[in-house]
């Protein structure tokens, strides 16, 4: 069915009303919207899937009329709805038994905002509903097989103690009040060490330093401990050691089976407890083993659907958004500079409120830009070359491109020292540098900036490594946030000014190099971003392309041919490009072959779309290969996001020199 409102759209709203409908037809929740009498107004496709009824069926229905609610759910969902339309919340998420149509119960979580007028009172309702049945039942296969593991340590047969390394009994099942006579409080306030025959210490004490010295991982052998009623129990001792994630021994496990009756029996009987000892200390491995893998997917399901939202909109609006934004972006930056070279005043002009005019059109569009890079880089791993990068340089590019957000809220503060390059790609890293700037720029609250600092520095590690540095005197992070910090969709700023991809994004550049990055923060006092990249050997670093500024440009004329479908695209890259330059315009790949190939013409540089329609980019390059190579080095392919295979292969494949639109305009003059 369509997700079309069921009524009227709100009068005053209708930018909102286009946005639902838009969100309802692409999203991979069930969308929902209720009017103010909480009844059903729009009810998108997925919502149907999920719960089975068509939006004929629940028009303007209640939940309490569509029965959606499990019986035992009911109270706690009444009460924090009825906080939630009182105002008491700004949003609601819940999570509770649904019916579908057809009888069946699912588990969902519920995603409430409201839309209400001045004084308060709830206009419409949007729900969002996600399908969480699957997660539930892993949840529920964990918690039986913990139970089983609890199970299987009260009723083993055999005695299980786990003992702190200094000899202290950690717990114990009821087995061991058995074996010794003690109750198990009694049994943890003596220890192993009180209960044990002196003569038999040494050799269980020797043993275990041999396992936390990590010389054997086992022991096991026969020894003495004295019945709470005096008489002596010969048991046989197992022990292995649990260590912490870091090597640090963490606790024993101790088995301890009751052998007195047993003590004189035959070789061969000893071997056989052996063999079952064995297998039962399998059993609880794989128990725990287990109980790893299962917890493993429960974090493996809620990762793919993050990933799965963030990769359906990038890939469904990326390439269309950067294609307008290409020109856009050009075009103010062409008037910018037009603006700046023109002195004469023009009469009932205010050409200073012109230019900041622009200048706030042309940050809004680079937020949509880098907004765009985020998510897509967030939702794919684009291939991209790897080689020695200069970090000052790179880190200087970025400052330049910070500068007007800094600038109104901290001074700058340079702690440079020498340094090899690193190896990294210098695009990526100057997005992971730009991120940790703006956000240590958004930690500092404007009007006080020769109050606060923001200090980038850079230097030498440990042998083979270089450490980066960002650090504010902003506010801080709290320590519940900072474990959270590099989560996808995790943000701290206000809706609408963060995307809770940006630092995801950087965590996943900088490992993806071979690199670290952690924080350190402390409340009212600021927080510290420190990045660690290997160093680049010594013979990769010989050349490093130097960054080139905005505003230089190549003074000897160029022939270039500039090959876009789009008209728009063409212009705008045609005023970056400018004088003294002579630039051709093509809008199709077969008029660039006729001027190439036919008329045998000459270009210094040939600016190509990767995809357009008839004839490609990339079927342009394997005829010019096959007809006239000696054009190949001379080609820059623009891309607004190549998702299909053969594009993505392509590239991978091809040693061309790339561009991603929205172009920038030191990187189209640096290829001239």
């Amino acid at each position: 069915m369509s997700a079309r409102p069921l009524n009227a759209l709100l009068p005053d709203r209708p930018d909102w009303a286009f946005s639902a409908n838009d969100f309802a037809e692409n999203s991979p929740l069930a969308v929902i919207e209720w009017d103010s009498e909480f009844r059903v107004r729009l009810w998108s496709q997925r919502a149907e899937e999920i719960f089975g009824w068509t939006g004929e069926e629940v028009r303007g229905k209640s939940p309490r009329e569509l029965a959606f609610t499990h019986k035992e759910d009911e109270a706690r969902v009444t009460q924090e709805m009825e906080r939630f339309i009182a105002g008491e919340l700004p949003w609601l998420v819940l999570q509770f038994r649904t019916h579908r149509k057809d009888g069946t119960i699912i588990h969902c979580e519920w995603y409430f905002s409201a839309v209400r007028d001045g004084s308060g009172k709830v206009l419409r309702v949007l729900t969002q509903a996600l399908d969480v049945t699957q997660r539930e039942q892993a949840l529920a296969r964990l918690e039986e097989s913990e139970r089983r593991f609890k199970a299987t340590f009260e009723q083993a047969a055999v005695a299980i103690a786990h003992v702190s390394v200094s000899g202290q009994v950690l717990r114990a099942n009821s087995k061991l009040s058995d074996i010794w006579g003690y109750t198990l409080e009694e049994v943890v306030a003596h220890g192993f060490a009180d209960l044990t025959v002196p003569e038999d210490m040494g050799q269980d004490l020797e043993l275990a330093m041999q396992v936390l010295e990590g010389i054997i991982p086992m022991y096991s052998l026969e020894k003495r401990y004295r019945h709470k009623k005096g008489h002596i129990v010969w048991c046989n001792l197992t022990v292995s050691l649990v260590r912490k994630p870091d090597g640090m021994p963490d606790y024993f496990i101790a088995v301890i089976e009751d052998i007195t009756r047993r003590r004189k029996a035959e070789l061969e009987r000893d071997a056989l407890l052996a063999r079952e000892q064995q297998a039962r200390t399998e059993a609880e491995e794989l128990v725990r083993r287990r109980s790893a893998e299962l917890e493993a997917a429960r974090m493996a399901l809620i990762q793919a659907e993050r990933l799965a939202t963030a990769g359906q909109l990038a890939a469904g609006v990326g390439h269309e958004i950067n294609n307008p934004l290409s020109y856009v972006l050009a075009n103010q930056g062409y008037a910018l500079d037009e603006l700046a070279r023109l002195k004469v005043p023009t009469p009932g002009v205010d050409m200073d409120e012109v230019q900041r005019a622009l200048v706030q059109a042309q940050l809004g569009a680079e937020r949509i830009r880098d907004i765009v890079r985020q998510l897509r880089t967030f939702a794919r791993d684009d291939a991209e070359s790897m080689g020695p990068v200069d970090v000052q340089a790179a880190l200087e590019f970025s400052i330049s491109i910070a500068t007007p957000q800094l600038r109104q809220r901290a001074r700058l503060v340079r702690r440079y020292e020498p340094a090899p390059p690193v190896i990294g790609n210098e695009s990526r890293l100057g997005q992971v540098f730009l991120n940790l700037l703006v956000n240590a720029a958004q930690a500092i609250p404007e009007g006080a900036a020769s109050q606060h600092a923001v200090t980038v520095a850079v230097r030498e590690g440990e042998p083979g490594w270089v450490i980066i540095e960002v650090s504010d005197t902003g506010s801080g992070i709290s320590p519940e946030h900072l474990s959270r910090i590099f989560e996808p969709f995790f943000t701290t700023k206000p809706i609408g000014l963060g995307t809770g991809l940006g630092l995801a994004v950087c965590h996943g550049i900088v490992t993806g190099m071979g690199g670290q990055i952690e924080v350190e923060s402390e409340q009212g006092r600021g927080t510290t971003f420190r990045i660690r990249l290997p160093a680049a050997p010594e013979e990769s670093a010989e050349y490093l392309p130097m960054a080139q500024s905005s505003s230089q440009r190549s003074l000897t004329p160029r022939r270039v041919l500039v090959i876009d479908d789009d008209p728009e695209v063409r212009a705008a890259l045609a005023r970056i490009i400018g004088p003294p330059h002579h630039i051709e315009l093509a809008d199709t790949a077969h008029e660039a072959l006729q001027r190439m190939l036919d008329r045998k013409q000459h270009y210094d540089v040939i600016f190509c779309d990767l995809m357009m329609p008839d004839i490609t980019g990339m079927d342009l390059y394997d005829t010019i290969a096959a007809q006239r190579p000696e054009l190949l080095a001379r080609m820059v392919f623009m891309s607004a996001g190549a998702f299909t295979p053969r594009a993505i292969e392509f590239l991978e494949r091809a040693p061309v020199r790339r561009i991603d639109k929205p172009f920038d305009s030191a990187r189209v003059r640096s290829l001239l």
